[in-house]
């Protein structure tokens, strides 16, 4: 698992059929670096489905391989990374690096 920034969404009008109806979001990977720890890009984009009804500016839990076709809604679909939690909070070296309530 990681953490993702959602950046934007995917629409592709021709796709399978199995994922058809799926909401297809653009995630960028997230790592903590530096000191203090702070939240950054990794550099890395990917495309995963959304299970949770994520949005644009949303930090994210992203699974990927095998584990991302065990959820109930991507059980059949031809998927390497879905969307598994929206993050609240987070904390490192004994500091909140984010907080969505803030």
């Amino acid at each position: 698992m990681f953490i993702a920034k959602v950046t934007g969404t995917v629409v592709a009008t021709q796709k399978v059929s199995t994922v058809t109806g799926k909401k297809l979001l653009l995630v960028e990977a997230m790592t903590i670096k530096g000191e203090p720890p702070a939240l950054q890009s990794s550099g890395r984009i990917a495309v995963a489905v959304d299970t949770v009804g994520a949005g644009e500016g949303e930090l994210v839990i992203v699974t990927q391989g095998s584990s991302a076709r065990l959820t109930d809604l991507t059980s059949n679909v031809p998927t390497d990374a879905v969307v598994i939690g929206i993050i609240d909070a987070i904390q490192a070296g004994g500091q909140t690096l984010f907080n969505k309530q803030s």
